[in-house]
Parts: structure tokens; C-alpha cells; sequence
């Protein structure tokens, strides 16, 4: 006998639990909706593993007790069954009488004290049971997961008091997911408010902070200081600040060169693309790196990035801007890449980056895609854009601002991938006896 058989028991997940999925006999009519009554629960409310409560709809009580044994008790495992199917929520809280409509499926636990609802939770989130659900995606037009197929699904337990242990693990990980997720949410919310803030009142760096008591403060607001603004096609700015068009800063606009696929490569320079760009930041992401071997003397040389080049989308998805970063390796574009480089000595490209990602930026390619320009945009457009310039120094500081920020998010996202890679580990380990509590 091996270890991992010492370790784990096996039994049919029906064995140990009753397993159902209706809401009434015929479906419900639109009229049997109601403002608020008892919560229906369908497979769009369940999101990650939780069940987005401000997104369910209610039912009459008619309905709700029509099928008293799919009324939901706490710890009641629910499962879509029909179209995206294998989604997995524990009812670890109730606001209310709660029921699941004809998409979902119940599994409730006959027996607490020798299976826990959580470490079962846990199980069909892992390899045995997405396994079945892709088996069930393969062999069908319209996916169906069937009672049969939970009743019959084999599960490995070892006993209850491990099988807590597993659970306590897993969920306190779930907890810092979903933690470091709340964090990102959060600073998300707050660049908002920064770059609105920004880019409309600036900072407030005149005199030094001995003899400015605001200095390094947002100017007051229009409303408080009107004589401090003015009124401009980007709306209403300080005063201080002039509003110039990439043309005017710019020492070069171009856009990359047609057909590289042929310069494909394993290896070589980097080729970075419009899905290398996002419009939540200005830096590069690299979830899908392709590479170029254009030997010498290639029309790709036109196009070959520096530290400081400002990159603009410009065809399709309009407006997504990124700014190469200082001693970038070797890298090109392609054709629907806008390159505008400015003089560095002069204006901060950073700055000029997070201000076209700004409201005012970003509402020029709005304008300019409502006009019918969705195909592309074309270079002297580009260099019609406008954007607002401060000086020097206050671009600096607004951009040291907004980057301390970004790279703040960026920093939560990284936590977050590092726990989830962890989740994954443990849930292959433990939930497989491969490693022991």
C-alpha cells in the first residue's frame, strides 16, 4: 500500500452527499421576478469563487418554496451546470432566504462530522473535477455538467481533522488574495482621483516651502480661485500652464514598418506590439514577448525604440499609450504603433505619456474614433494632438506622483500572483496527499 493510499480515502462523491439542481417545474416567467423577496442565484453571479450578492435577482416566496430541498443552508456547496459550467461557490453566508436556479446544482454534505464542506470546496476547484468539466466542454455543442457525473465524481479525503487543517490552509491564502485584491482596488481608485486632480489643478510649486505654505499642494479648485485659471480646449487649466500639440514638442513621429512577420524569431531583438501597451498604466507588459532578427541594414532601423519614446496605438483599439523605458534593449514596432519622440532635455516624456492616458488625452481619441477614424489614425492627426505643459519641474513631480502609484498597484498585483501561484502548489500537494499536513 502506498503512502498517498494511507494517507487519502476514496469514496463517490454521492456517497456523502445529496446532489441536486431545479428551481420549479416550467422555469421562471418574468413576471414571477420581483424587487426583493428570496435570492436566486444563477452561474453569472458567481464570480472567481464567491457569489456576487448585489447581482442576484429575487423571486416570489411561491416559487422560492416550490423546491424546498434546493433552499440554501450555510455550507452548501453550489455548482453551475449548464453553459460555463464548473463554476464552484461555498455558502459561507446568507442575506437572506436563498435559492439556485435550473443553471445551477446543489451539493450538500449528509455528514459534517466525517467530510468538511470546505475541504470539499477546495477539491472541486482542483485538477480532478476541472478535468471532468473540460471533458463535458469537449463533448458537447452546449455544455451540460450532469447530477450523475457529481454523484459518481471519486474524491480523496484524508480524515476530518487533516481535512480542516487543508481547508484553514487554503482559505487564510484566499484571504490574502483576496486582500491584496481589495489594495488594488483601492490605489486603482485613488490614480483616478490623482490624475483627475492632476490634470486639471496641477501642483503648486512656486516660491520654496519655506515661503509658499501650499507648496506642494493641488492648486485650489476653479471654483475657489477662478483668477488662478484658464479657460482652454482642454478646459479650464492653470494659468501657468500652455496648452501645445505633439508636433510642436516633438522631434520625430513616425508609425513601424508593414509585414514582419518574415522576421519572426525565437530569438533576437524585441518586437513589442499594441498587446504589449494598457491602458492602466504607461509601462510595457511582457505576458506575450515576440522577437525579430532583421539582420543590417533593415527599413526597421527607422523605427528602432530609444529610452523616452512615447507609443501610441493607432489603429483599432485607439489611444493606448506606453513610454519606452530609459536604456530599453533593442527593440521595433510595427504599423500600428505611432513612435513620437521628444526632446528629453526639454520635457519630461513620462509626463507627456500620463497625460495623454489623462481625460483630456484620452477624450481627444474618443473624439477622433466617434469621427470614423477607427481604421487608424494617421501621422499629422497624431501630431495634432494636444496636451497640457506645465513646467519642468511640475511635470516632474506629477509624474514622480503617478509613478509612485503604478508601481505601487503593480507591486499588489505581483503579491497577488505570488499567492495564487502558491494556492495552486498547495492545492496540488495537499489535496493529492503528495505532501502530508
Amino acid at each position: 500500500m502506498s503512502k498517498e493510499t494511507e494517507y487519502l480515502s476514496s469514496f463517490n462523491l454521492g456517497q456523502l452527499s445529496h446532489v441536486r439542481g431545479r428551481i420549479g417545474w416550467k422555469g421562471l416567467k418574468s413576471k414571477e421576478y420581483t424587487e426583493s423577496g428570496p435570492f436566486l442565484v444563477a452561474g453569472t453571479h458567481i464570480k472567481g469563487d464567491k457569489i456576487q450578492w448585489d447581482r442576484c435577482q429575487h423571486i416570489n416566496h411561491f416559487r422560492y418554496d416550490e423546491s424546498p430541498e434546493i433552499k440554501l443552508n450555510l455550507l452548501d456547496i453550489i455548482i453551475s451546470k449548464d453553459g460555463t459550467i464548473g463554476r464552484v461557490a461555498l455558502v459561507n453566508y446568507l442575506p437572506g432566504p436563498t435559492t439556485i436556479n435550473s443553471t445551477m446544482m446543489l451539493v450538500r454534505l449528509k455528514n459534517q462530522e466525517s467530510l468538511c464542506s470546505e475541504y470539499i470546496f477546495y477539491f472541486l476547484q482542483g485538477g480532478k473535477f476541472k478535468k471532468l468539466v473540460s471533458e463535458r466542454v469537449a463533448g458537447s455543442g452546449v455544455p451540460h455538467l450532469f447530477q450523475a457525473d457529481m454523484k459518481t465524481l471519486t474524491v480523496y479525503a484524508p480524515v476530518i481533522e487533516k481535512q480542516r487543517k487543508i481547508a484553514k490552509i487554503l482559505s487564510t491564502l484566499d484571504n490574502l488574495i483576496v486582500n491584496t485584491q481589495s489594495l488594488i482596488d483601492k490605489y486603482t481608485a485613488v490614480k483616478q482621483g490623482m490624475v483627475a486632480d492632476l490634470f486639471s489643478r496641477g501642483i503648486d510649486l512656486s516660491g520654496t516651502p519655506g515661503t509658499n505654505k501650499n507648496y506642494g499642494q493641488l492648486r485650489p479648485s476653479v471654483a475657489d480661485a477662478r483668477e488662478v485659471y484658464q479657460e482652454t480646449d482642454l478646459g479650464w487649466v492653470p494659468k501657468v500652464w500652455s496648452v501645445v500639440t505633439l508636433g510642436d514638442i516633438s522631434e520625430k513621429i513616425t508609425s513601424g514598418s508593414r509585414d514582419w512577420a518574415s522576421y519572426y524569431s525565437d530569438e533576437g531583438e524585441l518586437f513589442v506590439r499594441i498587446s504589449n501597451l494598457t491602458r492602466e498604466h504607461i509601462n510595457f507588459r511582457w505576458k506575450s514577448i515576440k522577437y525579430v532578427d532583421i539582420g543590417s541594414g533593415s527599413e526597421g532601423e527607422r523605427t528602432r525604440l530609444e529610452g523616452g519614446d512615447i507609443l501610441i496605438s493607432i489603429t483599432a483599439d485607439l489611444g493606448i499609450i506606453g513610454v519606452v523605458p530609459d536604456d530599453f534593449e533593442r527593440a521595433y514596432i510595427n504599423q500600428h504603433t505611432a513612435l513620437v519622440r521628444i526632446n528629453k532635455n526639454v520635457n519630461n516624456p513620462r509626463y507627456i505619456g500620463h497625460a495623454l492616458q489623462s481625460y483630456s488625452g484620452q477624450h481627444q481619441f474618443e473624439q477622433l474614433g466617434d469621427s470614423g477614424a477607427k481604421a487608424g489614425l494617421n501621422l499629422p492627426t497624431i501630431a495634432s494632438l494636444k496636451c497640457l505643459l506645465p513646467s519642468n519641474i511640475e511635470q516632474n513631480e506629477i509624474t514622480n506622483r503617478l509613478d509612485v502609484i503604478d508601481q505601487l498597484v503593480a507591486d499588489y498585483k505581483i503579491e497577488k500572483e505570488k499567492y495564487l501561484n502558491q494556492k495552486k502548489g498547495l492545492m496540488q500537494d495537499l489535496l493529492t496527499g503528495k505532501v502530508k499536513v
